[in-house]
């Protein structure tokens, strides 16, 4: 019996409402609008609640911080009631302020690091008092939180015990998403600068091409 395994798949760092609706037509299950000041792919409180008010039923919306304060968090939270879930890349903050709302725990790894040391990390995101409906798992890079287009080390992702449903990010491409999956078998795949024209310029053809690999068949 041939089964097909649905990978769901997450667009980050959507800048605009028309990249948000090519990323939709696509087939994309969420979207990611990033509230880090200082990356390419930064928006707006106003340019992201006029993309969530726009965005159809049944496509999740996540709010990725970096270092987030959370005077930052709470503006989100007050201005756009359509996000579904919060991402947390670098310090997470005292997450009573979500009221209740799911959030993304990450673990930025790279392959300089032991297989005991990155499940150690990971056993610490996922025992937090609140913790995160599912994991991240990203390319470490130095002064960057995500989008670096690096490739992670997939041989020791794939040897993690993981105790929640989890994302791989991390230098992924409609050319070696197929690979990555049949490496590591995540629930989810994110993707921003894989499926850019140039930097925070989505390319529809890309997001397209990538979406359609994301759907891995098992026998």
């Amino acid at each position: 019996v041939n089964i097909i395994k649905r990978v769901r798949v997450k667009i980050c760092g959507l800048k605009t409402v028309n990249d948000a609706f090519a990323a939709v037509d696509a087939g994309c299950d969420a979207i990611g609008l990033n509230f880090f000041p200082d990356s390419i792919r930064y928006i707006s409180t106003d340019i992201a609640l006029e993309i969530a008010n726009n965005l159809p039923p049944f496509i999740s919306v996540v709010a990725v911080f970096a270092n987030a304060n959370q005077s930052q968090i709470e503006e989100v939270l007050n201005t756009i009631p359509r996000i579904d879930y919060y991402q947390f890349h670098g310090s997470v903050p005292e997450l009573d302020i979500l009221k209740n709302k799911p959030w993304i725990g990450t673990l930025s790894i790279d392959d300089s690091m032991s297989l005991d040391f990155v499940q150690k990390k990971l056993e610490s995101i996922s025992n937090q008092k609140i913790p995160p409906s599912i994991i991240l798992v990203d390319t470490k890079s130095k002064g960057m939180f995500g989008g670096t287009g690096i490739p992670g080390p997939w041989e020791l992702i794939s040897k993690l015990k993981f105790h929640h449903p989890w994302i791989l990010a991390g230098g992924l491409t409609p050319l070696n998403l197929a690979k990555a999956i049949s490496a590591t078998n995540p629930y989810c795949v994110d993707v921003a600068s894989g499926v850019e024209n140039t930097l925070g310029e989505k390319c529809p053809i890309k997001m397209l091409d990538f979406i359609t690999n994301a759907v891995c068949k098992f026998s």
